[in-house]
């Protein structure tokens, strides 16, 4: 996100969310029967704990970001509903400009 916040023009913002562990969306839909069990048996149990997040709440807290009620400058990431610091990975320079690279090989256009 920060190289895309420094790259991107003014007046538009790029922020990363993080909704949490959300239950009930498919998540491991296309994972490996052990993944998939542990999914609707093992982990079910966390939907009862506070590292889990409703599906209702984790598009509350996305659509406060976007609409701006969770105040979250350009680059920030947010982490279910508040501004949090990112992996310390994160803020390194060179491992920016080496992803930016990698995603513009990645998804580059030939004219026909």
């Amino acid at each position: 996100m920060h190289e895309y916040a420094r790259r991107l023009p003014a007046g538009i913002d790029a922020i990363a969310y993080n909704p949490g562990f959300v239950p009930g969306t498919g998540l491991a839909r296309n994972a490996g029967p052990l993944s998939r069990f542990a999914m609707r048996r093992v982990l079910l149990v966390m939907a009862l704990t506070p590292f889990a997040t409703g599906r209702g709440a984790a598009g509350r807290h996305l659509a406060d970001v976007v609409l701006g009620t969770t105040a979250a400058p350009t680059g920030s990431y947010v982490d279910r509903a508040r501004v949090a610091r990112s992996s310390e990975e994160s803020y390194d320079p060179g491992r920016e400009r080496e992803l930016w690279d990698a995603v513009e090989r990645f998804t580059v256009t030939h004219a026909a």
